[in-house]
């Protein structure tokens, strides 16, 4: 089975408003599925403002959505997002081929806008 290293990633602008936004990261290449091993999320908004993130994955047809847990919050020099949310953590989720890897980033109090980098790494394998 042939196997190769895959990286890709996004941004996620919310607007002073929004509340959640669902983007596509990637769509997986038929006749290839996408094993995450990896995923890093550097989000930068504002304080007492939490943000809920999730990946969406297709594994044989199924749809299911991974919350991902934070490691950390920071307070930053910078005026437009003063606050800094970050984590990164090791998985083991499975894409199927020509499905579309979702991350969901959502807040209850929508005063601001909001940031989020995603980046997300592992094999794509032949299947």
């Amino acid at each position: 089975m042939a196997q190769r290293p895959f990286q890709t990633g996004a941004a996620v602008n919310l607007s002073a408003g929004d509340s959640v936004k669902d983007i596509v990261v990637c769509t997986v290449p038929a006749r290839k599925r996408f094993e995450v091993k990896f995923l890093g999320i550097n989000g930068f908004g504002h304080p007492n403002q939490p943000l809920f993130y999730a990946v969406q994955v297709t594994t044989k047809s199924v749809l299911g959505v991974y919350p991902i847990a934070l490691t950390g919050i920071a307070e930053i020099a910078e005026p437009e997002f003063p606050m800094r949310y970050f984590g990164s953590q090791e998985v083991m989720l499975y894409a199927d081929p020509k499905s579309d890897l979702i991350v969901s980033v959502a807040r209850k109090d929508t005063t601001g806008n909001i940031r989020v980098f995603i980046n997300l790494c592992g094999m794509l394998v032949d299947v």
